[in-house]
């Protein structure tokens, strides 16, 4: 298993779904992706944390007021070193504060912003130490913003969070890589459906893109288009769940040597 315990800002360090039905979406993920799925707690509003292995990857709970009426969201959260001095540098920057920094337990302290595209994310401070599992089927693979005019958004996250941006060498030539340092850790590009607003797109591994597919399909959720591929990156298929949340799959390339 691929544990992460370092997560430097900018770096994806948890998602989350906020579901219309967070029973009927954890019977759907659970039966998806193998997760151990327990019982949403008062204490924790209602979320249920779920883990592969014993390892947390994600957690599901439900819509706060006011999303009610919206079908059930992925949110991607990136780490800050400061929540307080992140989310405040939002709007000089362009962007939206919709929620100010706040405590979400274990120490750690959250902000949800919004950034010039619209696109929403979190801003996680973390506070007692964390870990992930990453590249694992089941676990988190890849986040990418997606928006018609991307670009534009590119230094609102230079910003705020210290990444960079380097065209991607294969594939669509409008694609983006993210970076922190030296490492990638995020992409972006254009959206591929008129009508849909920007938004971040989170990305499952699975071990077969095809069997995973049908899997989703005899669970309930629905096929949003077929799978696309890349030399050297892999492939990749986009799904809702039963609610309408939208993620997709990724069976990445095998890696070279």
């Amino acid at each position: 298993m691929s544990l992460v315990t370092s997560f430097p800002q900018g770096t994806p360090i948890w998602v989350d779904l906020q579901s219309t039905d967070p029973v009927a979406a954890s019977a759907f993920y659970a039966g998806l992706f193998g997760w151990d799925i327990p019982p949403g707690s008062p204490e924790m509003g209602g979320y249920a944390l779920a883990t592969l292995n014993g390892v947390p990857v994600t957690s599901i709970g439900p819509q706060p007021p006011m999303m009610d009426g919206a079908p059930s969201t992925w949110m991607s959260y990136l780490a800050v070193d400061d929540v307080d001095a992140a989310t405040g540098a939002v709007t000089a920057a362009g962007g939206t504060v919709l929620l100010s920094p706040g405590e979400v337990g274990n120490g750690a302290r959250m902000s949800i912003v919004a950034d010039p595209v619209g696109a929403v994310a979190g801003l996680w401070q973390q506070g007692s130490p964390t870990q992930g599992v990453r590249d694992e089927p089941g676990a988190l693979s890849w986040i990418e913003l997606l928006a018609d005019n991307f670009e534009s958004a590119l230094p609102f996250y230079e910003t705020v969070l210290g990444m960079g941006a380097s065209q991607m060498v294969a594939g669509d030539a409008g694609y983006m890589l993210l970076n922190v340092g030296d490492h990638t850790v995020a992409g972006a590009g254009s959206l591929e459906a008129r009508g849909v607003p920007s938004h971040w797109r989170i990305y499952f591994e699975v071990a077969d893109i095809e069997a995973t597919r049908a899997r989703a399909s005899e669970l309930g959720g629905s096929l949003l288009g077929e799978t696309d591929s890349a030399e050297g990156v892999g492939s990749w298929a986009v799904v809702s769940d039963p609610q309408g949340g939208v993620f997709a799959l990724m069976q990445s390339a095998p890696m070279a040597g």
